[in-house]
């Protein structure tokens, strides 16, 4: 009986919480280029590696990938075929990319 009682518990709770908002599911082309952009930015702003040398580290191979290092804003913006996702780095956290639009 215990066990049924942890159940409805259980069950309870995902459909309570089943309504709450979701994030919104990525696509292929978001994947990429956040892929790019998050492993472009600690390449650039976490292990201190040069432009080009992080560019060609951040870029994926099959797809035309547009990499932008902003130093000053600490930014790393990445691009594929009109989709654009951005990194961010601060201090102690290293690089998060943007919530998607």
């Amino acid at each position: 009986m215990k066990n049924v009682a942890k159940l409805i518990l259980v069950v309870a709770s995902i459909v309570a919480l089943s309504g709450r908002a979701r994030a919104k599911p990525a696509g292929l082309l978001e994947v990429l280029t956040g892929f790019s952009a998050k492993e472009t930015c600690s390449c650039a702003f976490v292990v201190e590696q040069t432009d080009d040398y992080c560019k060609d580290f951040g870029t994926i191979e099959g797809y035309d990938v547009t990499v932008e290092i902003d130093r000053t804003a600490k930014t790393v913006t990445s691009q594929v075929v009109g989709t654009k996702r951005t990194a961010r780095a601060s201090e102690g956290t290293g690089c998060v990319l943007d919530p998607l639009p």
